[in-house]
């Protein structure tokens, strides 16, 4: 009987290990099926950017040639209408033919026909395979750096301006007419993921494909939390910064590490110089709109990088700065743009 209780027990223990092994190898696979989904999704996405783009210069081409083609039937219509006009006057006696012939001729004399525009041949066009390889090794690092997800809830202001719905992640201002808000107002949007970020890597993704202006990034937890103060302290803190130009105020050595977009189109880092320290807006050229954003807070290496999520993780601005404070606050600031930011969540 104490064997077939051993026996039993080693029974367990193997329909347990069995069923760790299904659990495991089965969630290998569905990790193996969702990167993969991933590259599908990626090679997707180049091959319809290049339809696309042959679909545009087909709508272009053909709008053009259909102009010329217009301008031609009516250069058509007006040698017709003048022909059958000729061959009118001809069948008239010669006497009305002849007092006709006037017009007639000075309608020939101002006939100037006009060759119609056409569009040139291009040489053929190869389609160029895109840099698979490179492309791979760009999206190969975002999901190196998504593995560090982190799980956030954003700190409620006591600020009539901004509303935020935690359920959602998203970040919005109300309707107040942000035209004109001053300076220091358009800080205090700013809004605070909690906990503090004090050691390791981090990665969150931030939803701004609504929104035409925002900033992202990092703060030191001590400018862009006014609900922690009192109201003489937030006098006194909206005082200080009324003066500071808004290029000034958002830097490192301000407790500001973010970049930012301005009128749909203009992407700036603000940062400053390594050499002289002073305040420096950088111009950040992308191809295109990013539709959602990854930020990664790598504490131990001093650098805070932000990717272009929607371009394969094509990496936008990276900040070198060993002098990161112990802790650290994500911070999103939805600036002058009604409509909402959404901090997302790990994929499931």
């Amino acid at each position: 009987m104490e064997n077939e209780k051993i026996c039993d027990e080693w029974q367990d223990d193997l329909q347990q290990q069995r069923a760790d092994w299904e659990n495991q190898i089965q969630s290998n696979v569905e990790n193996v099926q969702r990167q993969f989904n991933k590259l599908r999704d990626l090679l997707d996405s180049k091959e319809n950017e290049e339809l696309q783009t042959l679909k545009n210069e087909k709508e272009q081409v053909i709008e053009e040639l259909e102009e010329s083609e217009n301008e031609l039937r009516k250069q058509t219509e007006l040698v017709g209408d003048l022909i059958s006009d000729v061959e009118h006057q001809l069948e008239l006696s010669t006497l009305e033919m002849l007092q006709g012939a006037n017009c007639v001729l000075r309608r020939i004399q101002a006939l100037s026909l006009q060759q119609p525009q056409t569009v040139p041949r291009k040489r053929k066009r190869t389609f160029q395979i895109p840099d698979l390889k490179g492309m791979l090794q760009v999206y190969q690092g975002l999901m190196d750096v998504q593995q560090y997800w982190v799980h956030m809830t954003l700190h409620p202001k006591i600020n009539a301006v901004i509303a935020i719905n935690k359920e959602k992640g998203q970040i919005q201002r109300r309707g107040y007419n942000m035209s004109k808000l001053q300076v220091s107002e358009t800080y205090n949007l700013g809004v605070l993921g909690y906990p503090a970020l004090s050691s390791g890597k981090h990665y969150w993704e931030v939803d701004v494909s609504r929104s035409d202006a925002w900033l992202l990034g990092l703060n030191d937890g001590k400018c862009a939390q006014p609900q922690l103060h009192s109201k003489d302290e937030m006098g006194f803190i909206q005082k200080h910064h009324s003066h500071i130009k808004q290029n000034e105020m958002f830097q490192p050595k301000r407790g500001y590490w973010v970049i930012g977009m301005k009128n749909s189109s203009v992407y700036n880092a603000f940062d400053e110089c390594s050499i002289t320290h002073n305040s420096s807006v950088l111009a950040l050229s992308l191809p295109g709109h990013p539709r959602r954003v990854g930020v990664f807070l790598d504490q131990e290496a001093g650098t805070l990088s932000f990717y272009d999520v929607s371009n394969c993780g094509a990496l936008i601005y990276r900040f070198y700065d060993p002098g990161f404070p112990l802790k650290v606050y994500p911070y999103f600031n939805p600036m002058e743009c009604s409509e909402p930011m959404t901090v997302c969540g790990p994929p499931s």
